[in-house]
């Protein structure tokens, strides 16, 4: 039961992490964008 919750643990951190780093790619081209329209 322990090993198993283990997993359960770790996946759900591993999907947690992708999605964050998914989030904040996109957030970040997105702030790159609007900087570089304000620049012009």
């Amino acid at each position: 039961m322990f090993w198993f919750r283990m997993i359960m643990i770790g996946l759900f951190s591993l999907t947690a992490l992708s999605l964050f780093t998914v989030q904040g790619t996109e957030m970040y081209h997105a702030f790159m964008e609007l900087f570089n329209h304000k620049q012009r």
